[in-house]
């Protein structure tokens, strides 16, 4: 019985949290406004409820957008920036998410030409890992399953379609090495 209603409250938790997060969570001001720490905080106990996990001292913008039934999991000190999709993914600490980012977690069948690719279904899912201190450009976009090693950074507007090494610079579609934030610039 006790098991039965812990069930029901945590369906009725992720049910108001939902309702919340998508009709003003969305919406309320961003992190930079006066006061605006609550708004953050407000958008991230919201997502908690909805099921995610969230560390201290992330700063949450408006219209991030995890879906309905979210395995999205963020380390500490963390900025996820406004417009960003992120559907299932692993995100490690001081990790800085630019606006409208997108991270994938499964992609259309299309292999069999004969049925039209929207009756072919979906892919399994396999979310993207994102290691400690790496950086996303604006507009990037990350493939399902790809990790991002520690320290990395995506330049703005590449699809990462293989995983990046720790330390790299990448840019581009597909997203290439560019150098090693180590090396000097030539």
């Amino acid at each position: 019985m006790v098991r039965f209603l812990k069930k029901i409250c945590f369906k009725i938790i992720w049910l108001i949290s939902t309702i919340l997060y998508r009709t003003i969570g969305v919406y309320l001001p961003h992190t930079f406004w006066p006061g605006g720490i609550v708004f953050s905080w407000l958008r991230k106990s919201m997502l908690v409820g909805m099921g995610c996990k969230i560390g201290k001292r992330c700063e949450i913008e408006p219209g991030v957008d995890v879906g309905f039934r979210p395995n999205v999991v963020i380390g500490d000190f963390c900025q996820i920036n406004n417009n960003v999709q992120i559907k299932n993914a692993v995100i490690g600490n001081y990790v800085m998410i630019a606006p409208g980012c997108v991270l994938l977690d499964r992609l259309h069948n299309f292999n069999d030409t004969v049925k039209p690719m929207v009756l072919q279904g979906e892919s399994g899912k396999k979310s993207p890992i994102i290691h400690d201190d790496v950086w996303l450009g604006q507009n990037v976009i990350v493939m399902p399953g790809i990790e991002i090693g520690e320290g990395a950074i995506v330049g703005a507007g590449a699809v990462v379609t293989k995983d990046v090494k720790s330390y790299s610079i990448v840019g581009g579609v597909p997203a290439s090495l560019i150098r090693f934030r180590n090396q000097p610039d030539d």
